[in-house]
């Protein structure tokens, strides 16, 4: 075997080059303190994204700042409703719990005789269905038949054309013939 000499350019010999363009990396460095419960779900394997995404979210969470005037608003407007709640508790007596149970009752009543009645009509329903059954056989019956007729009527029809030309096919021999 004939062993052949290779070149190799000067490009590639001589030391490795790495370019004149810049790197574009970051090489800042981020720190981040985590919490004990982050730090836990991090040695559980859960991704620090994930973990730093759930703490954003609860950062949004936070209550934001208000006007005083719209601070003002809202204690005058849970005091009102403090109020009317104490109107109403003290109007409430024993008759008005006695009455929403006698309605909570009723309602019991009327659901159970709407479920009595349900079930009364799902068994009329299965009755019904029972007895269409029968007439769709029988309509069913009554299509393969009339099929099976078509059939035969395409049959007789394609005997009685070839009836037809061989009797006149043999009328016309007889006659031309004799």
């Amino acid at each position: 075997m004939i062993s052949r000499l290779t070149s190799v350019s000067s490009y590639r010999s001589g030391p490795p080059r790495f370019g004149r363009r810049p790197h574009n990396i970051d090489t800042s460095v981020k720190k981040y303190q985590l919490t004990p419960e982050q730090l836990e779900r991090y040695k559980n394997g859960e991704k620090l994204d994930d973990i730093l995404k759930g703490e954003d979210t609860m950062e949004q969470q936070k209550p934001k700042v208000i006007s005083y005037a719209k601070y003002e608003e809202v204690v005058a407007e849970r005091d009102d409703l403090k109020k009317r709640l104490a109107e109403f508790e003290a109007n409430q007596d024993g008759s008005g719990i006695e009455q929403l149970r006698q309605e909570a009752e009723h309602y019991k009543e009327l659901f159970e005789t709407a479920m009595a009645d349900k079930e009364q009509l799902h068994k009329e329903i299965l009755v019904l269905e029972n007895e269409i059954q029968r007439p769709k056989e029988l309509v069913n019956e009554l299509r393969e038949r009339k099929e099976r007729s078509e059939e035969g009527w395409a049959d007789a029809t394609r005997e009685l054309r070839a009836l037809r030309l061989y009797t006149l096919h043999k009328l016309q021999r007889d006659v031309y013939e004799s």
